[in-house]
């Protein structure tokens, strides 16, 4: 049986490893070229919340630090 490592995303503010998603719903108008009629896009934003702290990370935010362990890992390697 292989050696498992299991190694998480922590809260940068706290250490904590929970986390719940936040979201927020938005819709952003603007004008085109073509009309004087605003055009919108609905544009909804999924967020996590540590559960400790309250620190607010993006997806990115999380998926960067996650590669940022892979990179650790394999000692310094993408």
């Amino acid at each position: 049986m292989k050696e498992e490592i299991r190694e998480y995303f922590e809260c940068k503010k706290c250490g904590n490893r929970n986390f719940r998603s936040v979201y927020t719903f938005s819709l952003r108008f603007h004008k085109v070229n073509f009309s004087d009629e605003l055009v919108y896009d609905r544009i909804n934003e999924e967020k996590f919340e540590c559960t400790k702290c309250g620190t607010i990370y993006s997806l990115e935010e999380i998926k960067e630090g996650l590669r940022e362990i892979k990179r650790k890992r394999k000692g310094g390697k993408d």
